[in-house]
């Protein structure tokens, strides 16, 4: 999988719904990865051999937080004041200026996956995607605070643990139960989407990271799972670095559960575009560990730089 994946490109009108399918095949990539895709977009990715993937998120809608607040993930109550704080007392770009990859705890309300009516609202958004697209891209499936839902389900679900397992210590037995919430999500959404449509894409991104185990992506049950070697925001990592985290998510992979595919993430601003010569190694280094699979966020990137555009074409072999 050659994926770009992108919700930066305006899509407003046909014609835009047909160029940013165009343009993400003229730079080499085989799927493009978007919110909402249209008939216009399944249309023109049949006829030039793009799949057209859907993200599908798990943020709930307003309706279904307004009956069903009980299956929203539960913070603690100081991981409220902080996601609190972080609105009322810091300035807009303070992600940036404090060289943070991702916020202490994550913005709005996410679905708590251990709720049948959460599973269920989620597989009722896969069916109605898989209407147009050829495929669904889970992202926002994690923690808001990076490692665990405090809703009454989940915290009953860990004292029934901890009575079956005394000598367990609190954090292993959360970060099990947290662990094993994600993947089973998967596996459940997984099953539902391949029931529909058997040839169905289903892939993801794995973010927000979950800090017990942050390379747990090797057992999510999927066709693909990409997972980060570069990142949006600074401090970028070095090639080393980056090289050293392919290497690793490779070597964890289970193909029994799913392809590892390299996930780049590179915004368009001035003060956030990488270099050329160094979005050419970062490619060169999916292409070492991950069998031509790679994807890239956003096409923005490409379009307004196109000595990007040039490098990302010659990488794909286009």
């Amino acid at each position: 999988m050659k994926a770009a994946w992108d919700w930066h490109l305006p899509v407003e009108t046909g014609s835009q719904q047909q160029e940013i399918v165009e343009f993400a095949c003229d730079l080499g990539f085989d799927t493009l990865i978007v919110r909402d895709p249209s008939e216009v977009m399944a249309r023109r990715g049949a006829e030039l051999g793009v799949r057209i993937v859907a993200i599908v998120y798990a943020r709930p809608s307003d309706a279904f937080a307004g009956s069903h607040p009980e299956c929203l993930q539960r913070l603690l109550p100081a991981e409220d004041e902080i996601a609190r704080a972080g609105h009322e007392g810091t300035p807009a770009n303070f992600q940036l200026l404090s060289h943070r990859w991702f916020s202490i705890v994550q913005d709005g309300a996410t679905l708590c996956f251990e709720h049948e009516a959460s599973r269920s609202f989620l597989k009722e958004r896969v069916s109605r995607a898989l209407e147009i697209a050829d495929g669904v891209a889970f992202d926002g499936f994690g923690f808001r605070n990076h490692y665990a839902c405090f809703c009454d389900r989940c915290t009953d679900v860990r004292t029934s643990m901890a009575a079956g397992q005394p000598e367990a210590h609190e954090p292993d037995l959360l970060a099990r139960m947290s662990e094993t919430s994600l993947v089973a999500v998967s596996d459940v959404l997984y099953e539902h989407a391949k029931a529909i449509q058997r040839d169905a894409v289903v892939t993801n991104h794995v973010w927000p990271p979950f800090y017990p185990n942050e390379y747990y992506g090797n057992r999510l049950r999927l066709d693909f799972c990409t997972q980060t070697i570069s990142w949006f925001y600074p401090p970028h990592w070095s090639l080393e670095r980056v090289e050293f985290e392919t290497a690793e998510m490779k070597r964890l992979e289970d193909v029994k559960r799913n392809t590892f595919v390299p996930f780049i993430g590179l915004y368009s601003d001035p003060y956030l575009v990488r270099s050329p010569d160094r979005v050419r190694a970062e490619f060169e280094v999916a292409a070492r560990y991950a069998d031509g699979h790679v994807v890239l966020c956003n096409l923005e990137t490409p379009r307004h730089h196109p000595e990007i555009a040039a490098v990302v074409k010659d990488a794909l072999g286009t």
